[in-house]
Parts: structure tokens; sequence; C-alpha cells
């Protein structure tokens, strides 16, 4: 038996190769806790900036939404609710615990979860509702509470797709027992890609962190065996998470803006709607400028313009098909039909580029463009 002492200053199995110049400046930039915690520090100050009490951070949406699946025991003979018309497709690792996504409709103005179809949808075997916030726009979630109230089910925040709006006060990624959130492309330059799980549930977080740290949070549909995977982000992203906190203000700035720019130029293009803001929401910050066609305009038309506007070099994106026409999904039984609302938008629209590195002028100029390829499909300028 070793009876020396201990050494005052451990030794690590393992350390980031810093140069005590380069650890100066990383300290400098991020606090000492922040470079010798990286991953504690940064779920601290998200839960701080979104007003959650806990914050565990993952890979992705999906891994995300799986962790938490699986933790509340929500498996085969489940049923989960979500809407089709996403742009990250969170929803697609409903089944992954063997639960089945029950697909509802959503609301043709705000593009968010229609609260009403939703409750013709429960019944003994709901167990979740997966609520987004579309595009940035807020749910409604007033109406999502009050369902709470007669139904028990867990309402999880799907914000992948809206970061820093506001509804009745709130920021979304605080609505909910649960919210998820997405950092990357397309959203304010928050480091690169990974996702968080929120919640003020001490006993949740507790479980969530429990079965991330455990690594048997996987796919129960992925064939045997299955190889231990990390389901928690490296120190180093953690750093770059936490650096780009400081850059945020000025990229929100940069895109409001930008929106202003947009909806300036589209204004004078007959046909095409404003922006819609519910009642209740305060501010939305738009996660991609969105063009809806309207009803003239097949998705052969919406495609054609998009890749127009491709080979001028403009990199817009045509909306992904709604999640249920999947060919994972019409293989086991989810056809067309099931979301017309969602199907129908997912068809016309349009995600035009909108990032803090463009300036005021580049929109206007995509605009003209986009008219021009509008025009060229053969619709005129009355699109809507």
């Amino acid at each position: 038996m070793n009876t020396e002492k201990p050494q005052e200053n451990p030794i690590a199995f393992d350390r980031g190769q810093w140069t005590k110049e380069e650890e100066e400046q990383w300290v400098a930039l991020l606090g000492r806790e922040g470079f010798d915690r990286p991953v504690e520090t940064l779920e601290a100050r998200l839960g701080f900036v979104f007003g959650r009490a806990k914050v565990l951070l993952v890979p992705s949406p999906s891994i995300a939404l799986h962790i938490v699946l699986t933790s509340l025991g929500i498996n085969e003979g489940s049923e989960v609710i979500a809407s089709p018309f996403s742009w990250f497709g969170t929803a697609r690792a409903i089944p992954w615990s063997g639960a089945k996504l029950v697909v509802s409709d959503i609301d043709s103005w705000s593009f968010t979860l229609d609260p009403d179809k939703v409750s013709k949808r429960i019944n003994e075997k709901t167990r979740a509702v997966l609520i987004g916030n579309s595009l940035g726009h807020p749910a409604d979630w007033d109406r999502f509470e009050d369902i709470k109230k007669d139904h028990p089910v867990i309402l999880i925040e799907d914000s992948t797709e809206a970061l820093f709006s506001e509804y009745r006060g709130r920021r979304t990624g605080s609505f909910g027992d649960v919210s998820i959130l997405a950092f990357g492309s397309p959203h304010p330059n928050l480091g690169e890609s990974y996702a968080a799980i929120l919640t003020d549930r001490e006993e949740l977080d507790t479980l969530f962190r429990a079965m991330r740290d455990s690594h048997r949070a996987l796919p129960l549909s992925l064939p045997d065996p299955i190889l231990s995977m990390d389901l928690g982000i490296s120190p180093a992203l953690a750093m770059t998470g936490l650096s780009s906190l400081g850059r945020l203000a000025g990229g929100l700035k940069k895109r409001a803006l930008l929106l202003e720019a947009y909806q300036d130029a589209m204004r004078s293009f007959e046909g095409v709607k404003d922006l819609y803001l519910s009642p209740n929401v305060e501010w939305v910050n738009w996660m991609t400028y969105m063009v809806h066609l309207g009803t003239r305009f097949s998705v052969l038309s919406r495609n054609a313009i998009v890749d127009d506007l491709r080979q001028s070099g403009i990199e817009a994106m045509a909306f992904p098909k709604a999640l249920h026409l999947d060919p994972w999904f019409l293989a086991r039984g989810y056809s067309k039909g099931m979301a017309p609302i969602a199907e129908k938008l997912s068809e016309r629209a349009i995600a035009l580029p909108f990032h803090p590195g463009m300036n005021p002028e580049d929109a206007g100029q995509i605009i003209e463009r986009f008219k021009e390829a509008a025009i060229n499909v053969g619709a005129g300028a009355a699109i809507y």
C-alpha cells in the first residue's frame, strides 16, 4: 500500500496542448472557469440566457429528443404528436425509441402546430407533444399549456428553429416541460453545430444527464451490435460556443437590418405576403427569410426558381418536404393528405440566404433576381 502523500498538483491523464501564451489568451477570452470546465460553463451560461434552471449539451437535436423520450420511458406502445413541417426534422427521432409519430397539421399563417388539431389526436397512448417554433415563430403556447391542464402529456418545445424569439415576454427555449435548442447554421453564430436540452425540473435533468453519460440512449431501430458513442460535446466545441457568445448581439443586429432590407425589397412585388406575427408574439428572430409561393406554382416551379437562383450564385434552398412523406415513413403506412397544409407549404417554400455575413444591398440583389426567376417560370408578378 502506498502511504506517500498525493501530489499537490495532480497529473491529469490528458490535457489540451496549449502553450502558456495560448492558455493565457483563452483564459482572457473565456475566464478561468470557461477554460478549465468549458462544457459545464457553457451549460450554465445558456441556462442564464434562456431562463432555464438546467441545460444539457448534446451533439444534435435528434439525439436530444431521443435522450428525452428514452429517459421518460416513451417507447413502444407510446405516441408522440408532432408537426411534419420542419427545417431540421427533429421528429424523425421519435421512432428511434420505438414510439409512434402521430402527424398533426399546422396553422397556415404561423406555420406552427395547430392546438385544436392536436387536441383531437390525443388519446390514452399519447405521452408527449413535440411543439415546434417554426422558422423562428413561437407556437401558441397559452393554448398548449391549457391542453396540458386537461391531459397528462409532456410538452416538448422544439426550438431548434427559434433562438431569441419572444412570446408574451418570454424567450423561446423557456416553454414546456422540456426544450430542445440547436446551435449553428443557419442560426446566429453560437459556435459549431450542437444542441441543448433545457428544463426547470431537476428530476428530469438528472434522468437526461444519466442517460447521456451512460451512452445508453441509442436508437432501438439500429441493428445489433451497436457500438457505444459519445453523446456529449467536446471541450473544444464548448470553448468555441463560449467565445461566440460575445458576438451574439452584433449578429442579431445585422440580421435585423437584413430582414428590414428583404421586406422592403419584397413589398414591391405584388402578391407576396409580409411575414406574419401571431397575437402575443412580440418578436421573431427568423431562422431564414422564407418566400411562400402561391397556388399557381407547383413543386416543380418552385424547384425551377431555386435552380435559377443557384445558377446565379445565390444559394437558395427548397424547404424540405413534409416529414411523413420521407420514404422511411411512407414505407410504414404514412401517406400524402395526413397534413395538407404542411404539405402544401413545404412544396412552395423557398429559403433565401440570411446570415450576418450579408449586407442589406445583398438582400436587394437577391430579391431582384428572385423576381426575375419567378416571372421566368411563367406566372408573372402576382404569385400569391
